[in-house]
């Protein structure tokens, strides 16, 4: 599973299926809160991603995401 960290989900589709990603490979979280319930997943930071937002809510999300990427990681 990979997380996509972008400017937007539109951003975040097209890169996806550049990539030729299936829906069940990817996902884009709206909110941070969309990552509590996700785990064992790499994170991928594209595009505008953290350039809409301030620095510090960005820095947030990446962590969290990081985070939550590892859980379960084998």
């Amino acid at each position: 599973m990979i997380c996509i960290l972008a400017g937007n989900y539109g951003e975040a589709l097209t890169y996806a299926r550049g990539m030729e990603l299936e829906p069940d490979e990817w996902f884009y979280p709206q909110t941070p809160e969309d990552l509590n319930s996700k785990q064992n997943f790499h994170v991928l930071v594209i595009g505008t991603a953290g350039q809409n937002v301030p620095i510090t809510y960005f820095e947030n999300v990446f962590r969290l995401a990081k985070q939550r990427g590892k859980v379960n990681r084998k």
